[in-house]
């Protein structure tokens, strides 16, 4: 790349000098050009005219020797005033937490991410832009979806239990939100199915695991994943993508899925309602991506005792409306069986609630994250110009996807298709439009973060579940031992008292 010569450094990339890995995270998802500073050296800092670093770890006095009077220093630590945690240390926070909603006087219950990130991220982000703004630069982005598509729409089906009747019900009502469904199937459940994984074939259908559990030991989960890659591609579906069961998220799966070279997952206890992302893995960001899908589903209201299938799809589809009003990312997901199987008005009112929305991307999962890793990869800077003017300029120009940038000032943008990999502009010719109306949205849920009782503890210490067939549990550990010993336990005190 090769910048057009000029005395003032690029408007971007914003530099980042000892920054928190949370900034990386929100400025990837956001589609802003940004360059870690490895070295901060005059000549690298040439690179942008906006350095940013982190007060609590960065003297401004040993920065500014090496900014020039054109560099404009942004100080992060002043955006965690007025944050009830460290919004930074919030967004790398994979520890989930109990969280609840309340409809129609019922409550519903989720193990969710511990923070809403995505509001994080658009609070941080407005405080960032304007900071950018008011300091004279530019705030332009990488348009989130293809152009001319404003927001974008998937549904993901989790099958989870034995029941191809309810699949195929599921699947009759499926039939207006088919162009934008992701199946993710639990194989233990369907194996011995064989009609609905043949009905997948041509759908995007993606692993479940095998048996409906995620474990605290890699190697139990390596087995698990492998057994569903092998049962799946079998049938001629050839996984690439896998959703936890009850949305669990540790760093052995993550492992694990990233020694199969899966490229994305789904995993609710990690993040919710927000951009797609790279989780921050202590040292590194992983290199599966995550799509963060709308947390509730129907099972919640079930198990509060609320199976109205018109309340159930209104509260959802309305969510959903009020994300893509607001130009997000909308991710619903449900259960065929026992459920949406035997629920059509559910989808029907969600397909309703999407039909009609022209500039809305209705899109598979797996061509979500397609898009979103082409558009990760993208290189460019924005140059100034005399006269109000200025050039982007991309370094490895692509035509795979048709794409946009959006230039924001204050609450307007301007979208701006691109035609090619230089291109020049005047702010004083381009039509700003107010962002979109937003809808209120269901009130964000309680988080409940009690410490656990000890009865809990030692359920998670063992890594508690009963779904794996006791001969299976693998004996490599304490953990699994003392598991299998319970089991066993258990098993002969049911049979004694049947």
């Amino acid at each position: 790349m090769n910048p057009i010569h000029s005395t003032i450094p690029t408007t971007l990339p914003l530099l980042l000098w000892n920054t928190p890995p949370g900034l990386e995270q929100i400025l990837a998802q956001e589609g802003v050009p940004f360059e870690v500073v490895r070295e901060p050296h005059p000549m690298v800092l040439r690179g942008g005219r906006f350095v940013l670093y982190d007060g609590r770890t960065t003297s401004r006095l040993a920065l500014a020797p090496l900014l020039s009077p054109d560099h404009f220093a942004i100080d992060v630590d002043h955006f965690r005033r007025g944050e009830p945690v460290d919004p930074f240390s919030a967004l790398v926070d994979t520890r989930g937490s109990r969280a609840s909603w309340f409809v129609e006087g019922k409550k519903l219950t989720e193990r969710v991410a511990r923070h809403d990130k995505g509001s994080i991220r658009r609070r941080l982000i407005g405080r960032l832009r304007r900071e950018v703004t008011e300091a004279g630069g530019l705030w332009v982005r990488l348009a989130p979806f293809p152009h001319p598509y404003r927001s974008a729409f998937s549904f993901r089906a989790d099958l989870d239990e034995p029941l191809a009747d309810d699949y195929f019900r599921y699947a009759k009502a499926r039939e207006p939100l088919d162009d934008c469904c992701t199946h993710f199937v639990c194989t233990d459940a369907y194996a011995h199915h064989p009609s609905v994984l043949r009905d997948l074939r041509d759908r995007d259908a993606q692993s479940h695991g095998h048996f409906h559990h995620v474990y605290r030991d890699p190697e139990a989960n390596r087995i698990n994943l492998e057994r569903a890659h092998r049962i799946l591609s079998s049938f001629s579906l050839d996984p690439n993508a896998f959703a936890a069961p009850h949305g669990r998220w540790n760093r052995g799966l993550d492992d694990v899925l990233e020694d199969f070279g899966y490229r994305y997952s789904s995993d609710f206890q990690l993040g919710y309602d927000d951009f797609p992302f790279y989780p921050w893995k202590g040292d590194r960001f992983s290199r599966v991506l995550q799509l963060p899908v709308h947390p509730i589903c129907e099972g919640l209201f079930v198990e509060a005792g609320l199976d109205d299938e018109r309340i159930i799809g209104e509260t959802i589809a309305g969510t959903i409306a009020a994300r893509l009003d607001a130009g997000e990312l909308a991710i619903a997901y449900g259960h065929p069986e026992r459920r949406l199987g035997r629920m059509p008005e559910v989808l029907r009112i969600l397909a309703e609630a999407v039909r009609s929305e022209a500039l809305v991307w209705r899109t598979t999962l797996s061509e979500l994250a397609r898009w979103w890793r082409w558009r990760s990869e993208r290189r460019w800077v924005v140059v100034p110009l005399e006269g109000n003017r200025f050039e982007v300029q991309f370094s490895d120009w692509n035509t795979e996807y048709a794409i946009a940038i959006e230039i924001h000032r204050g609450d307007f943008f301007a979208s701006v298709p691109l035609t090619g990999p230089r291109m020049s502009m005047g702010l004083d010719g381009l039509a700003f439009e107010r962002s979109g109306d937003k809808r209120p949205m269901l009130a964000p849920p309680v988080i409940e973060r009690q410490a656990p009782s000890l009865k809990q503890a030692i359920r998670l210490a063992i890594d508690w579940e009963t779904v794996t067939p006791i001969g299976e549990i693998p004996d490599s550990t304490l953990p699994n031992r003392v598991k299998r010993g319970l089991r066993r336990w258990k098993l002969r005190r049911a049979e004694a008292h049947a």
